[in-house]
């Protein structure tokens, strides 16, 4: 159960990133507002994960989650290059945190 809260507050991270961005520097409410409530639906549902799971592996897998889920929403909607060496790099954080999700923490 708690890997589900762990992955939800990876789209959370994600939410207050994108909304970081339209903020332009806090500039405008709206985004700001949004921004700081993902950050904080973001950062609590990674406390509450880490109530079962060790700490390295939760913050490990909810920024490595979190990095793939931002560089793949930029390319997608913020038009980011999109180079195979770029590519590459963000498949080796994924398979980290795979790697992290198998090697046997049992919660």
């Amino acid at each position: 159960m708690m890997w589900i809260v762990l992955f939800i507050s990876s789209f959370f991270e994600l939410g207050f990133t994108v909304c970081l961005k339209l903020s332009e520097g806090f500039r405008k409410k709206k985004w700001t507002v949004l921004c700081i409530c993902s950050t904080i639906c973001s950062i609590g549902l990674l406390s509450i994960a880490t109530t079962e799971l060790p700490l390295s592996v939760a913050y490990a897998v909810w920024t490595g989650v979190g990095a793939v889920l931002i560089t793949l929403f930029g390319i997608a909607v913020f038009k980011e290059s999109k180079n195979p060496l770029k590519l590459f790099f963000l498949a080796l954080v994924l398979l980290g945190v795979i790697g992290l999700r198998l090697s046997g923490v049992a919660h």
